[in-house]
Parts: structure tokens; C-alpha cells; sequence
């Protein structure tokens, strides 16, 4: 009878063990889901930038697009293809959040993105102006520094949820219930 309970004891200890390891593991992911979501947010915001000035742009008010001929300039084409991948991957990312591929493709569009526009903001002023017009370029460094800080969150968020799953010996709790490292960005 004593042996039963001690037995009976350790069951219910390890029992409620796996219980807080893995609502602490699911509080870890759900604050990374959520911190990947932020970041969406605030990438979404260059799309928007886009499109509020490609109107501008239709009407002849940026040196972007030519109106007379219909003739839109190789760079602002593409920022926009380049806007467009960062797009799918945010979308991929959600389809499947925290996964080290899809978490890494938003990573390097969001890099080819800002490589594209330092790129194309660089580029010096001709007689029509400057290439980019000055308040869509405070526009864009502004949602650079909120997807910054957000990317920054996230990935300390993420890096902590991985070194949870690989602590012993939650890592050997984690494998069994389905927990997976989490991509970086």
C-alpha cells in the first residue's frame, strides 16, 4: 500500500508537471504568434504607403510614373514585385506561424524590400526632384523603425520559446506534445 502511493504520488507530480510545461511552452507561442502578428501590422503599412502614393503618382505628382506615356520607372515597378513577395510571405507566415522557413522567407523579403528602397532613395535629384518625395520617405522610416522594434520583440520572444523547448527536461515533454523550434527573422 505504501509502494501504490508513492507511485500514485509521482504520477500526479509528473502529471502536473507536463500540465505547467505545457501552458508555459503554449503562453510562450501564443506571445510569439502574437508578436509575428505586430509585425505583419507594421509591414502592411508599406503596401499602403504604396498604393497612397501610386495615386499620387497616376496623377503626374511623382517623378515615378511618367502620365504622359503611361510609363511607370523600373525602380517603382520594383518596389512594388518586391512588396508583393513580402506580402505572400506575411501570408505564408500566418498559414503556418513560427515555422523556421516561413519566418525566415518574411525576414529576407522584408530585407529586399528595405534593400530595394535604400537603393532607389539614394538615387540623387534630377530636375524633376528628388527620386522619392520627402514625405513618403518619413512615412517609410517611420513604419521601418515600428516593424524594427516589432522584429526585435519578436525575435527575442521566439529565442526564448526555443530555449524552453530545448531546456531538460522540458525537451522531453516538447518533442512529445508537438512543439517545434521557432524561425527567426
Amino acid at each position: 500500500m505504501n509502494g501504490s502511493l508513492w507511485l500514485w504520488m509521482a504520477l500526479a507530480l509528473f502529471l502536473f508537471w507536463g500540465v505547467g510545461v505545457y501552458n508555459r511552452l503554449m503562453r510562450m507561442r501564443s506571445r510569439g504568434v502574437a508578436a509575428l502578428r505586430s509585425v505583419s501590422k507594421h509591414m502592411r503599412q508599406y503596401a499602403q504607403l504604396v498604393d497612397f502614393h501610386s495615386s499620387h503618382a497616376a496623377k503626374g505628382e511623382l517623378r515615378s510614373v511618367d502620365p504622359s506615356q503611361n510609363i511607370t520607372y523600373p525602380e517603382w515597378t520594383q518596389l512594388l514585385e518586391t512588396l508583393q513577395v513580402l506580402d505572400q510571405a506575411l501570408k505564408d507566415a500566418k498559414g503556418e506561424p513560427l515555422a523556421i522557413q516561413s519566418v525566415a522567407r518574411v525576414g529576407e523579403a522584408f530585407e529586399a524590400t528595405q534593400h530595394l528602397w535604400q537603393h532607389w532613395y539614394d538615387q540623387p535629384a534630377d530636375l524633376a526632384g528628388p527620386a522619392v518625395p520627402e514625405s513618403m520617405r518619413q512615412q517609410w522610416d517611420a513604419a521601418t523603425r515600428k516593424v524594427q522594434t516589432a522584429r526585435a520583440g519578436l525575435n527575442q520572444i521566439l529565442t526564448t520559446y526555443n530555449e524552453a523547448i530545448e531546456q531538460y527536461p522540458a525537451r522531453l515533454l516538447a518533442g512529445l506534445i508537438g512543439f517545434k523550434p521557432a524561425g527567426l527573422m
